[in-house]
């Protein structure tokens, strides 16, 4: 029922909108001429009955065949504008229609003076809402001009009646004129402000698509240059959003290049980082060129500083931008929120940046401590370990000694087995004494001009003997004339007695080779076997504090692990390097490289590279 009640009364409301407004293909010209095909049949339907009661003499009754072929003319148009056979010249020939039919309606109905000749007033309004002042204005002269005929030729005076209705005319086309200026002035504005509207909801759709800083920067030039109507735009952003001086943020033009921009790069600088900021966000400056620019300030209006400047070139002759205010501030609060945002998001990004980091730094000291707690545990135990060998050796050897008191060969034999503990004991407390003295920087060093092959030979003559009883053959390769260095004569031949001791310890058979040759400004000692050789992840790590390759206690040669360690802090007070070329199986050659003493430079050096190591 509700349905059916709805709809009966929604009928007649659709009738008159279709009456009044036509069908929907019709353009804004055709919909004003449909609207004058309605206002015609109201005119007819209410003047027909109207004519009944003026009593009108019989010569007079044509008038009604005027209002026949007013409904047959006007039931045409109506026909032309449903089909879409308008012509593009239909409102004159409507307009010439009207006046030829109001004419017969006037002069058949009993001249001017009647009250028919009210019906001019509709051409003139008609005139007046499709062409304006001029055609309205003439179209009331045309009427009073006929007014003036008919009244010369039936003999009646111009009297103060004409005067009146022509005056009256000639008000109501100046009065429908500019009403209809008002009205098309209205719609252009509003045309104008929905055009402005768009372009800025163009202009800034693409600002939210990132939150990048940059691309946001260049967003908004672009979207500036594209709601301005200008082929160029300038940004930059003030100091304080913009970041510290290592951000790498600065102008940003669009296009990339082109003519003027250097211009108007330096007024948006110049802009951007004066101190007297102006009070309204737009400005509009003349350029060197002859042109005028717009100096654009985003900024909210509750801050006082801007987050960036914008300059835009305007067309030439035009000194200032016709963009609506409303728009203007609505395009300005867009901007400057999505810069902000941009710059929020940046700060966050790189404030959780910083934490992320400080996290990772936390967790690498923290394994670096267990990394160290473990080294600890390792040397605590390896070091017990080695300790307490030598001296179960010593008090074992001490108390068997005790029992032979006859057999002088086995007291001997106990003897050196216990003075080869001993010195084993001493050697490594000895290590441990010198990493922590060299740490401390506690280290007594006595610096003097080094003969390297006086100080190779002996050592290989204290070590030679070693390296014999461990079955391993040893060959030595030193040039004679190795240039002096300068240097700590003890702690060079300890480093390269621990060199020739690890080789020992790590090689069960084959051959050892100590090997030295000038090379460059440096002289190159190489210590080389062909024992088990070294993984390549642990070629850096074995020159670390208490670091050795294998398992603890197990299949690791003995030792504290600190001599690497300390040939390379040894080498490192020389200014020289020290450094391992290895590979399983096939033997591992440690080289030390030490810089030549600088009053004998002058001596003829081998090329580069000539004397390096060799592989074993």
């Amino acid at each position: 029922m509700n349905r059916r009640s709805t709809a009966a009364r929604s009928f007649p409301s659709r009738v008159l909108t279709y009456l009044w407004g036509g069908p929907s293909h019709l353009t804004p010209q055709l919909k004003l001429e449909w609207r004058f095909v309605f206002v015609r049949w109201l005119g007819i339907v209410f003047l027909s009955p109207t004519l009944l009661l003026v009593d009108l003499p019989v010569e007079r009754l044509p008038v009604y065949g005027v209002l026949l072929v007013a409904a047959a003319y006007n039931l045409a148009i109506q026909v032309m504008l449903q089909r879409r056979l308008a012509l593009p010249v239909i409102g004159y020939i409507t307009t010439v229609g009207d006046t030829l039919l109001d004419f017969a309606i006037v002069i058949l109905g009993g001249g001017f003076d009647t009250p028919f000749s009210y019906i001019l007033f509709t051409i003139t309004v008609g005139a007046a809402m499709r062409y304006g002042y001029v055609p309205a204005a003439g179209m009331a002269l045309m009427l009073v001009l006929g007014n003036a005929v008919d009244n010369v030729t039936h003999g009646r005076a111009l009297d103060a009646s004409f005067a009146l209705r022509s005056l009256f005319l000639f008000l109501t086309a100046l009065l429908a004129s500019y009403l209809r200026e008002q009205a098309h002035r209205a719609e252009a504005a509003l045309q104008e402000r929905l055009r402005q509207a768009s372009l800025l909801n163009e202009a800034t759709a693409m600002l939210a698509a990132s939150l990048d800083f940059e691309r946001v920067l260049r967003a908004v030039a672009v979207a500036a240059a594209h709601l301005f109507g200008t082929e160029q735009a300038v940004l930059q952003p003030s100091a304080e959003i913009a970041g510290d001086a290592h951000d790498a943020t600065g102008v940003f033009i669009h296009p990339e290049n082109g003519e003027g921009v250097g211009e108007l790069a330096a007024l948006c600088a110049e802009r951007a980082h004066r101190d007297a900021r102006p009070l309204e966000p737009l400005e509009n400056l003349p350029l060197p060129s002859g042109r005028t620019a717009t100096v654009l300030s985003l900024m909210l209006p509750s801050r006082q500083t801007p987050v960036a400047t914008v300059v835009l070139p305007l067309p030439r002759g035009l000194r200032a931008p016709s963009l609506d205010p409303d728009i203007l501030d609505s395009f300005v609060e867009r901007t400057t929120l999505a810069v902000e945002n941009a710059a929020l998001y940046r700060t966050l990004a790189r404030r959780s940046g910083d934490l992320q980091r400080a996290f990772s730094d936390l967790a690498n000291a923290h394994q670096e401590l267990l990394s160290v707690d473990e080294m600890k545990t390792n040397f605590l135990a390896n070091v017990s370990h080695e300790l307490r060998t030598p001296l179960s050796s010593i008090r074992a050897f001490s108390e068997l000694l005790l029992s032979y008191d006859n057999e002088g060969e086995v007291q001997k034999e106990f003897v050196q087995i216990i003075n080869s503990e001993s010195e084993r004991l001493t050697r490594l407390v000895n290590d441990v004494l010198d990493i922590s003295k060299i740490e401390a920087g506690q280290m007594d060093w006595c610096m003097t001009r080094i003969d390297l092959a006086e100080l190779l030979q002996d050592t290989s003559r204290t070590y030679s003997t070693l390296i014999e009883q461990h079955n391993l053959e040893f060959e030595q390769d030193v040039e004679i004339d190795l240039p002096p260095v300068h240097g700590d004569r003890d702690r060079l031949q300890q480093v390269v007695g621990n060199l020739l001791n690890n080789s020992v310890k790590f090689t069960s058979s084959g051959l050892i080779r100590l090997h030295a040759r000038r090379v460059g400004d440096e002289v190159h000692i190489s210590v080389a076997d062909s024992g088990l050789g070294i993984p390549p992840e642990d070629q850096e790590r074995i020159f670390e504090k208490f670091q050795q390759v294998g398992s603890v206690l197990t299949d690791k040669p003995r030792g504290t692990g600190l001599g690497l360690a300390i040939c390379r802090d040894i080498v490192r007070h020389h200014d020289g390097r020290i450094w391992v070329d290895s590979q399983l199986g096939r033997g591992s050659t440690f080289t030390v490289a030490l810089p030549v003493l600088v009053e004998a430079q002058e001596a003829p050096a081998d090329p580069v590279g000539a004397g390096a190591a060799e592989r074993p």
